[in-house]
C-alpha cells in the first residue's frame, strides 16, 4: 500500500486559516475601512458609562474563550500531527486507559473555575447596569412604531422622530415601549439593548462621554422593514442641545415662494392628518413621525437616507420603494414639482412668524 502523505490536510488547514483570518479582519473593519471597532454600530468602542460596563464583561469572556480555544486547538493539532498515519511507525501508541479519576476531576474543576470567573463579573455588571443613575437625568421616551422611532422629552415639551438628541456628560434615562409589536431599542456604543413592548415600559440609562454621532437599530424582528428601523443619536454639547430644543419648538419660517407654496400643500394634500409640526395650525397628526425642525436632521426615513432635497422628494413620492412595507400612504398623490415644494417647506429654517 502506498504511504499516505500529509500534503492535502496541510493545504486544507492553510486555506481554512486564511479564510478565518479574512473573516476576523472583516469583522474588525468599520464603516469606510476604519479598524478595530470604528464601525457605526460597533460594540467594542464604548462611549458611555453603561456601555463600558457591558464591554468589561464582554472583554473578560472573550479572552477566556480565546485561551480555551488556544489550549484545545493546540492539543488537537499536536495529536493530529504526532499520531497521523505516516508517523505512527516511529511513535508509540499512548497507553490506553479508562476512568482516570484525576483527569476527570481536572476537566470538571477547570471549567467550573472558569465559569466562576465569568459569572461573578457578569452578575456585578447586571446589577450595576440595572441600578438607577446617581443623579436626576434627562428623561426620554423611546416609542417603537412599524418601522420608525418616536422620541418624546416629557420635561421639555419636545417630540421628534428617528434622531435622538442628548447632551454630553448628563445621565439619560430612556423609557421604552411600543404601540404595535415588540421592538428592541439598541444603541451599541452607548446603551444596553432593551425591549420596547406594547402595554409595558422598560428603562435603560447611560451617560454619554462626548459629542458625536452614534447609530442604533431595532434589534427585535418586527416585520417587513425591520432592517430599516434605524435611529441616529446626536450627542450635543449642553449649549447646542438647548439651542436644538428651542429650534424644535419653533415653527418653520418659509422664506422662498416655493417653500410658502409647500406650506399650503402640506394642508391641501392632507399631510396634517398624520404629521405634527410645531407651531403650524392644523398639523397635529400623531400617526406618522413628528416633522418639527426637519432641517436639522441628518437623515430621513428612519435614518436610511441622508437628509437631502433629492432624497426627501423621493421619499415623499415613493415611500414604499425606499422602505418596503412602509405604512406611509399619500391620501392625495403629489407630482415631482409638488414634492419639491413640500420638501422646501419642511426643510425651512425655524423661527417665530413661520405661519
Amino acid at each position: 500500500m502506498a504511504r499516505q502523505t500529509w500534503t492535502g490536510p496541510v493545504r486544507a488547514a492553510r486555506h481554512a486559516l486564511w479564510v478565518f483570518a479574512g473573516a476576523l479582519v472583516a469583522g474588525c473593519m468599520g464603516e469606510g475601512g476604519s479598524r478595530w471597532g470604528g464601525g457605526l454600530q460597533s460594540t467594542i468602542r464604548p462611549e458611555s458609562d453603561s456601555a463600558r460596563i457591558i464591554q468589561e464583561v464582554y472583554a473578560l469572556v472573550t479572552w477566556i474563550d480565546v485561551g480555551i480555544f488556544i489550549v484545545v486547538a493546540g492539543l488537537m493539532l499536536i495529536a493530529m500531527i504526532r499520531y497521523r498515519e505516516g508517523a505512527r511507525k516511529n511513535v508509540d501508541i499512548p497507553k490506553q486507559v479508562h476512568g482516570n479519576t484525576l483527569v476527570e476531576i481536572i476537566w470538571t474543576a477547570v471549567p467550573a473555575v472558569l465559569l466562576i470567573f465569568m459569572a461573578v463579573p457578569t452578575w456585578q455588571g447586571i446589577f450595576r447596569a440595572a441600578a438607577p443613575p446617581r443623579s436626576e437625568g434627562l428623561r426620554v421616551e423611546a416609542i417603537g412604531h412599524q418601522w420608525w422611532w418616536e422620541f418624546r422629552y416629557p420635561d421639555l415639551g419636545v417630540v421628534t422622530a428617528n434622531e435622538l438628541h442628548i447632551p454630553a456628560g448628563k445621565p439619560i434615562v430612556v423609557k421604552t415601549y411600543s404601540i404595535d409589536v415588540i421592538h428592541s431599542f439598541w444603541l451599541p456604543r452607548l446603551a444596553a439593548k432593551i425591549d420596547a413592548l406594547p402595554g409595558k415600559s422598560n428603562e435603560v440609562w447611560f451617560t454619554p462621554d462626548a459629542p458625536g454621532l452614534y447609530y442604533g437599530q431595532c434589534a427585535e424582528f418586527c416585520g417587513t422593514s425591520h432592517a430599516n428601523m434605524r435611529m441616529l443619536t446626536i450627542v450635543d454639547t449642553p449649549e447646542d442641545f438647548d439651542a436644538w430644543v428651542e429650534r424644535t419648538k419653533s415653527p418653520p419660517a418659509p422664506a422662498t415662494p416655493e417653500a410658502q407654496e409647500g406650506q399650503g400643500l402640506f394642508a391641501a394634500k392632507a399631510c396634517v392628518i398624520c404629521h405634527t409640526i410645531s407651531g403650524v395650525p392644523g398639523a397635529v397628526g400623531v400617526i406618522g413621525p413628528n416633522l418639527s425642525n426637519l432641517k436639522d436632521r441628518h437623515t430621513i426615513a428612519s435614518a436610511i437616507l441622508k437628509n437631502t432635497p433629492e432624497n426627501l422628494v423621493r421619499w415623499i413620492q415613493h415611500p414604499q420603494q425606499v422602505k418596503p412595507g412602509a405604512l406611509m400612504v399619500l391620501p392625495i398623490p403629489v407630482d415631482e414639482a409638488e414634492a419639491g415644494k413640500l420638501a422646501a417647506f419642511l426643510t425651512s429654517e425655524t423661527g417665530v412668524g413661520g405661519n
